[in-house]
């Protein structure tokens, strides 16, 4: 059995543990959450430290409550974990960059810098910029730095409510997914995968990677039918892999890293159920901001457009709430700095992400098409 560190998790939300009545065998603190995937079973009361790792309440729901703690506990220790939170981080700030920049050529005056354009929605936003989800977006991303999250979340202690939580439009994080993909997609293939054999196998990812990345940019959400050719050609490679690279030998291993990375994303890309997660958040009429914050980063969630009057004042009281607890925990210092690309060793964290995870968990999460 494995140490277990002090530090508690917030985003893995099984409630399997308690289900099956074991212990957990892994690094990680699996607290329980929201029940069955949503807010009807919410047992409050999980601490979060340095080891969030948003988005994969995402890929648990796709995996299913089975084998908890082999599928991914076991799999992930803290230090990949906090690698993977500032390459979440940073693929954010890549995918926000991109929707400011589509957002200025949309305008009649498009003149308006990027820089121009973040202080707005940090720190004078329009009402459009509220209504659009868009300033309520810039707080949540600074609030989520895993640098200060810790903290915010412990002093998100506001009460929202869950009738408001019930009806806010989310939307799904296709964005910072596609981003990880495509660094996968477009670095240098480890060299087992270099082989004559996968050339087609790769010609196929890394041109449905370009058809994703252009859908997800055009409507923040891909194609499934896209996914699935992506998926297919990721079985096509893996299928190769198994059947010309010895089993157990270092180019397996380095083979598997990559392939399990790739599989794992798909997993991710696909949107969860929101209308069935959120559902039974009204009857918390306690619910407070920090367990907001919690479910939409298990999620991968982000702020959708408010499009009826009683959503339009609820995105005005919560941008207000986002901003007073952003402002708490990080005082202003000004907009962050514009990046043009991740680190090269992010390709690096996403797949030492995945490399524990079985084959057997991948494709029960994503099955072939």
């Amino acid at each position: 059995m494995r140490n277990r560190s002090g530090l508690a998790v917030a985003w893995l939300v099984f409630a399997l543990a308690a289900m099956q009545g074991e212990p957990a065998r892994a690094q990680w603190d699996f607290p329980g959450g929201f029940g069955d995937w949503g807010w009807g079973g919410w047992g409050g009361g999980a601490t979060v430290a340095g080891d969030q790792a948003r988005g994969l309440g995402t890929f648990a729901q796709g995996a299913g409550f089975y084998n908890k703690q082999t599928a991914i506990a076991d799999s992930i220790n803290v230090d990949t974990v906090m690698r993977w939170n500032d390459y979440v981080f940073e693929s954010q700030r890549l995918a926000n960059q991109a929707r400011l920049r589509r957002m200025a050529q949309r305008r009649e005056a498009n003149t308006e810098r990027l820089e121009d354009a973040q202080k707005r929605l940090r720190d004078q936003p329009t009402p459009r910029d509220v209504t659009q989800g868009d300033a309520l977006n810039a707080a949540l991303d600074e609030i989520n730095n895993p640098r200060i999250y810790a903290k915010a979340l412990r002093a998100a202690t506001v009460r929202v409510g869950g009738d408001v939580i019930r009806n806010i439009p989310f939307r799904y994080n296709a964005a910072m997914i596609t981003i990880g993909l495509h660094q996968l997609a477009t670095d240098a293939l480890p060299a087992p995968l270099l082989r004559p054999e996968f050339a087609k196998d790769f010609e196929a990812i890394k041109a449905l990677d370009l058809q994703i990345l252009a859908q997800v940019d055009e409507n923040e959400a891909a194609d499934p039918a896209t996914v699935r050719k992506l998926l297919d050609a990721i079985y096509d490679a893996e299928g190769t892999a198994a059947a010309i690279l010895p089993r157990g030998s270092l180019d397996q291993k380095q083979a598997d890293r990559y392939l399990k990375a790739l599989h794992g994303l798909v997993v991710m890309l696909k949107a969860p159920n929101i209308e069935s997660l959120a559902a039974g958040a009204d009857r918390r009429p306690d619910a407070t901001l920090g367990e907001l914050l919690t479910f939409m980063n298990a999620f991968n969630l982000r702020f959708g457009v408010a499009s009826t009057p009683t959503q339009r004042v609820h995105y005005n009281a919560l941008h207000s709430q986002l901003v007073a607890l952003r402002d708490e925990v990080s005082p202003p210092t000004g907009v962050m700095a514009t990046i043009t690309s991740l680190p090269g060793s992010a390709s690096s964290w996403i797949q030492g992400f995945f490399s524990g995870m079985s084959y057997d968990d991948l494709r029960k999460a994503a099955p072939r098409p």
